[in-house]
């Protein structure tokens, strides 16, 4: 699964930190997310409805699909905060994961990080480096054209992206300003250079709507890769001391 990791755009590397988190170390987690274009951002998240959400189909070659939900949640003087669940497919033994993320005002950079498996205790994860570039407007030099895609949720009029990561993959991107919170329709990667995945990477829009709330209404705990790999690995589903979930503190 390391070796899967190394070469996801930034596209995915929030849904890859929220799959396989206790796989990677944070310093091997920044060097992931450099690798290839961050997820496409069009909107002024501070002039979004908070609870305006877009959930996505997600495939990654011939792997299980899984549901990817992306929400606004929360605006405030230190940020704003967004949202994104991952359901079935891969995540399906660990449960419903989300990864919450704070973006500073004014600017699509991350300063906050959080991970809830399942009905576990949120954990606050390391924000380094590459990590807080998960988000980007695109470049206008990689425009292909304007153009009207149908997916699930329906037909846009969309701006089309397309780029490459540094392994020559090719990334092409659908956005739309009227699709919140963040603008994505579409996506699609047609990597080559990751032998793990066979097929191309997809992300589509399958429904949008306004009435999301936060999924995360406890205090996040300090990162602690251990107890993360426990539960992402289905092996820390019944409450231990420390809180739901949660793996006894190590001794001193």
């Amino acid at each position: 699964m390391l070796r899967a990791m190394r070469r996801l755009p930034r596209l995915l590397a929030v849904v890859s930190l929220a799959i396989f988190p206790a796989l990677i170390s944070p310093a091997v987690a920044s060097a992931q997310m450099s690798q290839g274009p961050p997820t496409p951002l069009v909107t002024d998240l501070a002039k979004v409805t908070v609870g305006s959400w877009a959930k996505y189909k997600t495939t990654m070659g011939n792997m299980p699909a899984m549901s990817t939900k992306m929400a606004l949640v929360k605006h405030s003087a230190t940020g704003n905060t967004l949202e994104m669940s991952v359901e079935g497919g891969m995540v399906a033994k660990a449960g419903n994961v989300i990864t919450q993320m704070t973006l500073a005002p004014g600017s699509s950079d991350v300063q906050k990080m959080v991970l809830q498996v399942g009905a576990n205790d949120p954990m606050e994860l390391p924000v380094e480096g590459g990590q807080s570039h998960q988000f980007s407007k695109p470049d206008p030099k990689t425009l292909v054209k304007d153009e009207t895609v149908k997916v699930a949720a329906g037909s846009f009029k969309t701006k089309h992206y397309r780029t490459k990561t540094p392994q020559g993959d090719t990334a092409d991107f659908w956005v739309s300003e009227s699709v919140a919170p963040i603008g994505l329709v579409k996506m699609e990667m047609n990597q080559k250079s990751n032998p793990m995945i066979t097929g191309p990477i997809k992300m589509e829009l399958a429904s949008v709507g306004k009435e999301a709330k936060s999924s995360i209404s406890k205090p996040a705990k300090p990162f602690d890769q251990t107890t993360l790999m426990k539960q992402m690995m289905g092996g820390a589903g019944e409450p231990a001391a420390g809180g739901a979930g949660q793996a006894p503190a190590p001794k001193k």
